[in-house]
């Protein structure tokens, strides 16, 4: 092998690992925000657990783009979720936590295949 063919070589191997590297780098990352998403599930269901017995008490809700208003609590049986596609439906509690425990299900199935493709790359 010629040195220009091996200088070939090496730069055509560089550049597959920093391919390999930059698609491990995204790999990570979408496993923190699943991470995230995950853990403001867990969060979310404590927090539905608790509104027995708040009914009429002052809250904070979410707006949009970080603003709040002020709310009273009027039913502390039922929420509204959003079961997907931007479809909201009323459900008891349990139901609720029923959906957020499938929900968090599906995030831990992809972040397990994002963590066997993260091993595939990672022998390389």
């Amino acid at each position: 092998m010629t040195k220009k063919e091996q200088k070939r070589e090496d730069a055509q191997r560089l550049l597959e690992s920093e391919i390999i590297r930059a698609h491990i780098t995204e790999l990570e990352n979408q496993l923190s925000e699943i991470e995230a998403k995950r853990n403001e599930l867990e969060y979310l269901k404590e927090s539905i657990s608790q509104l027995k017995g708040q009914k009429g008490k002052e809250i904070l809700m979410p707006f949009g783009s970080g603003v709040l208003v002020r709310g009273k609590i009027t039913d502390e049986e039922k929420v509204i979720v959003n079961v997907g596609a931007n479809i909201l439906v009323e459900k008891n509690i349990e139901d609720a936590k029923k959906i957020i425990d499938t929900q968090i299900e599906e995030l831990n199935s992809v972040a397990k295949l994002i963590e066997k493709e993260i091993e595939k790359y990672s022998i390389l």
